[in-house]
């Protein structure tokens, strides 16, 4: 079963994603299946049986559109332009074309777009070209009448549907001679290998010595000492004076290029600013070209701009397009290096730091940790513990003795004052007779010997006689 779709430009990719495609006969995009997915039903339109079909081209004779709306099958006019668009997008012819006429219908735009028409004797072509293309494809002066060239591609615009010729390339039929000439000298280098990617030297990395080729008056050399100076001050720069451009040009730059061959140096810059193709033509030189090929030194080509390309580009060993560009190459960026290596240090340092001090945290922990089982340190301890023990004793035992002395002095004074011998010294005696005390006169008789005791001695004397109280 076929189902007929209708798809916009914009959704085209989504609808081929979903099984969709796109008949190039009769411009229309179908589904073939028993049954249309659920995301293709979007842009159904209905049905198409095959009534009749040509064999010799295999298109319908005439579709069988099933549907209620009698005119659903009519595409808008915004329809029938993106189709017309879609096609001239899907005729590969139509993608590069080469034409020449005579510019007519020409004014310049204050945008700097060129909108003009080329025309013969029986038709004329819508042609653009956009500033970006001017800038740099444009080397001549581009008036009414004027007989060119172009490569381009055809784009049709919906909104208005016209179709113009966008220039890609435009080049003045006058010039036709010298374009072909260096096409084929271009060819034949080609052809010998000279443009080979085989033979081209690597860039060094982090040169030392630098050679520029190129004039001591021109911006040229401004540009590439700016950029040297900021990125890499360190490399010695060798500048060969040359004219870019007239008659000593070629000779000029092919000596300078020989003579910094011979130097050992580890980069040449060849270089210019922009210019005009006549003004850049001292680059296409076959001999100029043979020797940037057979140089030792790796050779860096900077000549013109974005859209100018010579003979030189093609054989150097790297092509930039502007000077500026050329020093980024041949200069690393040495201060963002060291910036960076100093970056790198200062984490290292403090990584260093970090880890040391970690480490020294636990080494201190370890060493308290063994210091706490340190027999000597141990047996301080317990020397000193019990020499304190041993101080508390010996002043435990002086106050016991203190104490203890104190106590036997009273004791003592108290028990010498309740001693009979205490009041001797007073002028009592002791008296006894033999072995017993005399405590009354019936305890002796006349003619009893006693014994009379005082505080410094005894008395022994006799009885004469007694009288009782």
């Amino acid at each position: 079963m076929h189902y007929r779709l209708n798809v916009s430009f914009s959704e085209k990719e989504r609808a081929k994603a979903l099984g969709a495609r796109w008949n190039y006969v009769d411009r229309y995009w179908f589904y073939e299946g028993d049954e249309l997915p659920e995301g293709l039903k979007r842009w159904y339109q209905g049905e198409i049986t095959y009534d009749t079909v040509n064999p010799a081209d295999g298109r319908n004779l005439s579709i069988d559109v099933v549907a209620d709306d009698p005119f659903k099958a009519y595409k808008s006019v915004t329809e029938v332009n993106r189709e017309i668009g879609e096609t001239i997008e899907n005729i590969d012819s139509f993608r590069c074309i080469m034409v020449k006429g005579e510019v007519t219908n020409f004014s310049t735009p204050s945008n700097g777009h060129y909108y003009f028409a080329i025309k013969d004797d029986f038709s004329r072509l819508d042609c653009k070209m956009w500033r970006q293309v001017a800038e740099t494809r444009l080397k001549f002066d581009f008036a009414k009448g004027k007989q060119v060239a172009i490569i381009g591609y055809l784009a049709f615009y919906e909104p208005n549907g016209s179709s113009s010729l966008i220039v890609r390339d435009i080049t003045d039929m006058g010039q036709g001679a010298a374009a072909l000439a260096l096409l084929k000298l271009k060819e034949k280098l080609e052809s010998e290998g000279v443009f080979d990617p085989m033979y081209k030297k690597e860039i060094p990395l982090f040169p030392k010595k630098v050679g520029i080729i190129t004039s001591k008056d021109g911006q040229t050399i401004k540009d590439i000492e700016k950029v040297a100076k900021a990125r890499n001050p360190y490399v010695e720069r060798y500048l060969y004076h040359v004219n870019v451009q007239g008659e000593n040009a070629v000779r000029t730059i092919i000596k300078g290029i020989k003579a910094l061959d011979e130097l050992g140096l580890d980069t040449i810059i060849v270089g210019r600013g922009g210019g005009s193709d006549e003004e850049l033509s001292a680059y296409n030189d076959e001999e100029l070209v043979r020797t940037v090929f057979n140089a030792r030194t790796p050779i860096i080509s900077a000549v013109g701009h974005e859209g100018n390309w010579s003979l030189v580009d093609y054989v150097a060993d790297l092509r930039v397009p502007t000077p500026t560009q050329a020093a980024n190459e041949a200069f690393p960026d040495v201060m963002s290096v060291l910036e960076h290596i100093e970056i790198l240090r200062r984490g290292i340092v403090t990584n260093m730091r970090f880890g040391l001090q970690k480490r020294f945290e636990r080494l201190n922990t370890q060493k308290a940790r063994l210091d706490a089982h340190d027999p000597v340190r141990k047996l301080k301890e317990r020397k000193d513990r019990l020499a304190a023990l041993s101080d508390g004793l010996i002043q435990r035992m002086r106050l016991v003795y203190n104490g203890k002395k104190n106590r036997f002095e009273v004791l003592t004074a108290r028990l010498h004052g309740l001693s009979p011998t205490a009041k001797l010294v007073k002028g009592f005696g002791y008296i006894t007779t033999g072995d017993r005390p005399v405590t009354t006169v019936k305890d002796v008789a006349p003619g009893a010997e006693l014994t009379v005791r005082i505080h410094d001695g005894t008395i022994v004397t006799e009885v004469k006689k007694t009288e009782e109280n």
